[in-house]
């Protein structure tokens, strides 16, 4: 047996106008989980702990919540594991939700962002048109797997920054979950999917990789990625600063081998956008005063061709 001090958040929306903690100890076997230790503490010690749980097997995401600074699921984290050396654990709510009673978030903005996507299928004909079932290849199948493990959890939306800084930004589940449906061969909305997930700020994701810390390894950065590839190729809302970022980008360093800022920030701008040029003037004029404006001209670096190599053998658009 282990004995544990569980430090654990409080707060409720219906009384309190500030959180406090509150310390619980309990007496527990040492394999047993956090989860397993809440349901300790509120059974036999104090009821009014509230969180959310309910298959315990790492399957509904429910009990989502924060251990000792890392969000994850209760009923997947070991005590043994994170307990700290002074025996306690430190739980709190998840990051980037407004605490509704203790470990308890209102999950409606992640809800609603998901519900944008309408996350079903959307055929091009009628099911009647069909004798039998609409079958899916094998091949066509392996690239939907790992997003169909997601199960919507929220880990990768509370470990988000950009959700932290821009709470508008759709978040990692609801993009891997548009490309869930973008690549499905049975679905008929691919553009618009596309394009509604790119004006859900698809395009402020920083690939910081945050959202790799998913229980179910579903790592939805790569989905992002995925799904930016496919609004590039499908040339949807190109006029947008995101693609025309990421493609001028793409463009410097192939031909440079090094990023050419002055031409990245004309090129993500726009060449002939004289207003929105115009606004990052005052900070070019700075940039200068310092010593820090990026050369207008460049020349490639020594052995340009091995990067350019590289660019043609991962076939990276860059127009």
């Amino acid at each position: 047996m282990a004995k544990i001090k569980l430090d654990i958040f409080r707060f409720d929306e219906a009384t309190d106008t500030v959180p406090h903690r509150d310390v619980v100890d309990v007496d527990i076997p040492e394999t047993v989980t956090v989860l397993d230790a809440l349901e300790h503490a509120k059974a036999e010690i104090d009821g009014s702990i509230s969180f959310r749980r309910s298959c315990r097997s790492a399957i509904c995401g429910s009990c989502s919540m924060n251990i000792n600074g890392v969000t994850g699921l209760a009923c997947k984290t070991n005590c043994k594991d994170v307990v700290k050396d002074d025996g306690s654990i430190q739980i709190d709510p998840m990051p980037n939700f407004q605490p509704m009673k203790d470990l308890v978030v209102h999950m409606d903005p992640f809800w609603d962002k998901y519900a944008r996507l309408k996350p079903y299928l959307q055929p091009k004909d009628k099911d009647s048109e069909h004798e039998t079932e609409r079958r899916v290849s094998p091949d066509d199948m392996k690239k939907l797997v790992d997003v169909a493990n997601c199960i919507m959890c929220a880990t990768c939306y509370a470990l988000c920054p950009v959700v932290s800084v821009d709470p508008a930004f759709a978040g990692p589940a609801a993009i891997a979950y548009a490309y869930r449906f973008i690549e499905d061969v049975r679905d008929g909305k691919r553009d618009e999917r596309i394009a509604q997930i790119s004006e859900d700020y698809l395009w402020l994701c920083a690939h910081c990789y945050a959202c790799s810390y998913c229980p179910k390894h579903v790592d939805p950065n790569w989905r992002i990625v995925d799904v930016k590839r496919a609004a590039i190729k499908d040339r949807v809302m190109m006029n947008e600063r995101g693609p025309r970022h990421a493609l001028v980008f793409a463009k410097s360093v192939k031909q440079l081998g090094v990023l050419n800022e002055a031409d990245l920030i004309q090129g993500t701008i726009g060449r002939f956008n004289i207003v929105g040029l115009t606004k990052v003037m005052p900070q070019a004029v700075r940039m200068a005063a310092r010593g820090k404006l990026p050369p207008p001209f460049m020349k490639p670096i020594p052995k340009v061709d091995e990067v350019r190599t590289i660019f043609d053998s991962l076939e990276v658009p860059v127009s």
